[in-house]
């Protein structure tokens, strides 16, 4: 017996391989879902090209310019200080692009938050460009923008339309007239040019709140660099109005540049101001100097006096010029120490104003520089940010030092006008005997060239300051305005091709994830890949009518022809001997409902066909199952007689439809089962049966939950170990596989049960079709 055992494993299935047949087997078995899916998504996809609101998109390039180029007056001052003022960075100018307070600006400035609406079979279009009319509301913008409000116009006549607000019946009103509404008196002034496009069509006019329109599109905006590490942005935004969208990217670079002109202007503002106070001061002071010398000349008779004293004041000519200019710096000194002094919180000051102290200009360009800081920290924080409070110490330090430098600046004017004015004495002295009026005279003379020095030169930093702001460029230069293509982002092409992507995948991973998450057999190749060392010896048929679960003579039928090759298979494999033996052929499986009863009956009726004398016997004495093919007719059976009730011959029954067929039944459920397996009178039962019959057919306990069929296996020639398709877990194969391995069961080989016609393999296939045939052909006579 060894011997055969051996045989049988030389028999067994070959490997199993990577079969791309195997795999696509599944989908394509499954082929109707793929064609319904596929339909289904090119039909949504059709309703929602037809039905939704197509999305342009608008895209614009700006290049982010370097400080150091922007303003000229920054520049020049950048070189007295020791840090570097370009403090432009890419990432904190796309933060300002993407503010709340920059989208604002733009929605204000397009009055975004004001919409009209023309009513459509399934979705309403918004009327941007060539509104047939315009709403003009008579309540201030600051209340308009926080407000709420929606009413429908009807346009009936060339003069006149219909109101209708909320549920309220509709209102004839005349172009031009008052018309009430919630949100105040609004005027309605139409287009001519495009109005007859709307006659008798309902416009829905729509007013939302800045801030929520702000939100709106401060999500839906995207900045970023076209590449890494670039300072070229691209502003880009999608919107269902092609021209809306363009004219937002447009206005946002717009805004941005405007406000970075004006931050940068702040400065040359201060200093101009301050300017246009001095010269103010300077003119009358000038005028007053004027008419005393009129006066003087006037009174007194005088024409040109100077000439009269050319050869004393020749001498103090330079003496006099350098007087002029300390007291014009002097003058200049006090003025702008007065101005830090009166100064109340932390404002700009004026930078070039002509001092000859470097030290001045730097303190001031540093002041400046830390002021503009703190006014964009204060427009995201607090007083209290701890950078904030930081500044403000920098810059009490630096208005200390300025304050100091002021005073000791103007400590060496005063020593140097006081030396120049005893040289001035000195050479009075040597004029003495000049006239009293020439000395009035070069007095006055002198107070007014003092006042026009200053005055021209205030004139002169004014322009210098006017041109500074006229020559200030933004931080951006637009590269390219906005550009929108024609065709909208979401084309038919690409959604038709998304839904038959989408019409494909669903179904593929809906069959992949379901044969991913499948823990059952199906197929004979579940099985050899599992066990390629176990020979499959037959694959029988899903029977869907249940009526045709038994085997009849001369049956024809697919299930018939099943088991007339699974006879076959198992006649291969007993060897022949010298004196005729019967067949002893054990039927298990790992756990009821696998169908080894339906297999046992059936395969000694095929035998009992073919002329052989074949025995039955129903060793399950746990969970009797033959009575449910055979009607037992007997009062005992096998439990009975190894418990010593009958004999043999009284539980060897015939079956009555067969003419080779007897059956011992199981008898009473024994409270002892495998005990009473255990006796003696077991074997002598099979030694006894083995010299009356062909062929004695097992049908015996499962072999996973019990131990009964492995206690008795010492009796079997072979045994088949049933499984069942879509039944046995795929876990229950590596008991099988011990089973084999460590030669539990004589013989064994697999067979599969209950398997779709769509897994039987092609040798099944025609097999069962030539039993289908002739099934077919028995129906047409």
């Amino acid at each position: 017996m060894k011997k055969e055992y051996a045989h049988s494993e030389d028999i067994s299935a070959e490997p199993s391989k990577m079969n791309i047949k195997e795999f696509i087997k599944p989908y394509v078995k499954n082929w109707y879902w793929f064609v319904l899916s596929l339909g289904l998504l090119v039909v949504i996809a059709f309703l929602y090209l037809r039905y939704s609101k197509p999305i342009y998109a608008a895209e614009t390039t700006i290049l982010i310019v370097e400080e150091s180029k922007l303003s000229p007056e920054v520049a020049v001052l950048e070189g007295l200080s020791n840090s570097s003022m370009n403090n432009t960075k890419v990432d904190g100018e796309i933060q300002i692009l993407k503010s709340r307070a920059l989208m604002e600006e733009v929605v204000e400035d397009l009055k975004l938050n004001r919409q009209l609406f023309v009513k459509g079979r399934i979705n309403d279009e918004e009327v941007y460009s060539n509104k047939p009319f315009k709403v003009n509301y008579l309540e201030s913008d600051s209340i308009l923008n926080k407000s709420y409000n929606r009413f429908k116009i009807k346009i009936t006549s060339p003069t006149g339309f219909d109101y209708v607000e909320g549920d309220n019946p509709p209102k004839s009103f005349l172009f031009g007239e008052n018309v009430p509404t919630s949100l105040g008196n609004v005027i309605l002034i139409p287009n001519q040019d495009y109005f007859s496009n709307y006659m008798d069509r309902s416009i829905e006019v729509v007013v939302t709140p800045v801030k929520n329109v702000r939100e709106h599109y401060k999500r839906k905006i995207s900045v970023a660099p076209i590449a890494k590490g670039s300072n070229i942005l691209s502003i880009y935004l999608t919107d269902p109005v092609q021209e809306k969208a363009k004219d937002i990217v447009n206005k946002l670079a717009e805004v941005y540049n405007q406000n970075s002109i004006d931050e940068k202007n702040q400065v040359a503002k201060a200093t101009s101001t301050f300017i246009d106070d001095r010269i103010k001061l300077i003119s009358t002071d000038l005028s007053e100097v004027d008419i005393t010398k009129e006066r003087f000349k006037v009174g007194n008779k005088l024409t040109d006096i100077t000439s009269e004293a050319g050869i004393f004041l020749e001498t103090g000519a330079q003496n006099e010029q350098n007087l002029i200019q300390l007291e014009t710096e002097l003058n200049t000194v006090n003025h702008m120490s007065q101005y830090v002094k009166n100064q109340e919180g932390y404002k700009l000051l004026p930078s070039n104003i002509g001092l000859s102290d470097a030290n001045i200009t730097s303190i001031s360009t540093k002041y400046n520089e830390l002021v503009l800081e703190r006014q964009r920290l204060l427009k995201t924080s607090g007083e209290n940010n701890p950078i904030v409070v930081q500044l403000d110490q920098q810059l009490n330090g630096l208005k200390s030092s300025m304050e100091q430098s002021l005073t000791n600046l103007k400590s060496t004017i005063n020593i140097r006008v006081s030396n120049l004015r005893n040289q001035e004495s000195l050479i009075n002295s040597r004029i003495s005997s000049v006239p009293g009026q020439e000395r009035q005279n070069r007095d006055i003379q002198r107070q007014q060239n003092i006042k026009e020095t200053i005055y021209l030169y205030l004139l002169q930093k004014r322009e210098e300051a006017a041109i500074s702001m006229a020559a200030t460029s933004p931080n951006a230069k637009v590269i390219e305005p906005a550009y929108s293509s024609y065709n909208p982002i979401s084309s038919g092409k690409k959604i038709y091709f998304a839904s038959l992507f989408l019409g494909l995948l669903l179904p593929f991973g809906f069959i992949y994830v379901k044969e991913l998450l499948d823990t059952k057999i199906h197929k004979k190749s579940d099985l050899t890949e599992a066990m390629p060392n176990i020979s499959v010896l037959a694959q029988l048929p899903k029977i869907e009518n249940k009526k045709g679960l038994t085997i009849e003579e001369n049956d024809r039928s697919v299930l018939a022809e099943s088991f007339r090759i699974l006879r076959t298979n198992i006649d291969y494999l007993f060897k022949k001997k010298d004196q005729p033996q019967s067949e002893v052929i054990y039927v298990t499986s790992s756990i009821s409902g696998e169908g080894k009863t339906f297999i046992s009956y059936n395969l000694a009726s095929v035998y009992a066909y073919s002329n052989k004398r074949v025995l039955l016997i129903g060793a399950d004495i746990r969970k009797p199952s033959l009575t449910s093919f055979i009607a037992n007719t007997s009062k005992v059976g096998l439990s009975e007689y190894l418990h010593g009730d009958a004999t043999l011959e009284e539980i060897i029954k015939p079956v009555l439809s067969f003419n080779d067929l007897d059956i011992i039944q199981s008898g009473k459920i024994p409270p002892n089962p495998a005990e009473l397996l255990m006796d003696k009178k077991l074997g002598e039962l099979f030694e006894t049966v083995k010299q009356r019959y062909d062929v004695i057919i097992v049908d015996t306990a499962p072999a996973m939950p019990v131990t009964d069929t492995i206690l008795i296996s010492e009796f079997a020639d072979r045994t088949l170990y049933v499984t069942r398709a879509d039944y046995t877990e795929k876990a229950l194969l590596k008991f099988v596989s011990e089973v084999y391995r460590e030669q539990k069961l004589k013989n064994m080989s697999l067979v599969i049960n209950d398997v779709k016609n769509a897994n039987l393999g092609y040798g099944a296939k025609l097999g069962y079709g030539y039993g289908a045939q002739l099934e077919k052909r028995k129906r047409w006579f």
